[in-house]
């Protein structure tokens, strides 16, 4: 059985285009993740509604080691070249070899029969975080969101029957309905406020749902 851990414990997190909309997997420190379209993947893409058979089974895996991301490309003959891009320029990693970017922000693009699959991975650091002008007490943590108009939006309207009295807040679909939006654009947005309050440090609930997450994380932090 896998065991629970609190993502406010990870390190990095990586979303990525699964078959139901945007998902994210959150990265510990000493883990070996895997990608690709086989069943042996922790972050599984490109295997329905219509498998692409051009992903392989296994594309890459994801080494988290000394508060980096290691991106490692399998040792296999005939192995399509995995593309990062960080810093605005992009780097080929060959069969066999790895590469590890310093960017805290970084692509991963594993080539399909049509369009490359892209890997987001955000990397969490302090350098968010505002320091005191007196010396003698310690920094202080200090949360924003700067959002989108989108992204504003798409978090009220999760938000809003928690408003109206509702335990929970709004599925992707009655979202997506509210705002005229197609599911998977409001999914994405939600993920992307996620990846934003990952990435600053800010306590989010331990919840499997994002959307759950993200508001409830919002509402008691005063974020919005």
């Amino acid at each position: 059985m896998k065991k629970h851990r609190d993502s406010n414990d990870g390190l990095a997190v990586v979303n990525y285009p699964a078959p139901h909309g945007m998902e994210a997997e959150v990265l510990y420190p000493g883990d070996v993740v895997q990608f690709g379209r086989g069943v042996e993947c922790a972050i599984r893409f490109g295997y329905a509604p219509q498998p692409d058979q051009d992903v392989p089974r296994v594309a890459g895996e994801l080494i988290v080691v000394n508060n980096r991301v290691f991106i490692e490309s399998p040792q296999q003959l005939g192995h399509r070249a995995l593309e990062i891009q960080a810093g605005g320029h992009s780097i080929q990693i060959p069969v066999g070899e790895g590469y590890s970017p310093r960017e805290p922000k970084f692509d991963i693009l594993v080539r399909g029969t049509t369009a490359p699959w892209k890997l987001s991975v955000t990397v969490r650091t302090q350098t968010n975080l505002r320091v005191s002008t007196n010396s003698s007490d310690p920094p202080t943590s200090h949360y924003s969101l700067v959002l989108t108009d989108l992204q504003r939006s798409v978090l009220a309207a999760y938000a809003e029957p928690l408003k109206q009295g509702r335990s929970e807040p709004a599925t992707h679909r009655e979202v997506a309905d509210r705002l005229h939006y197609h599911p998977n654009t409001v999914r994405e947005a939600i993920y992307e406020i996620w990846t934003m309050m990952f990435e600053q440090g800010v306590p989010m609930p331990d919840v499997t749902e994002k959307r759950a997450a993200v508001v409830e994380a919002a509402r008691i932090h005063g974020l919005v």
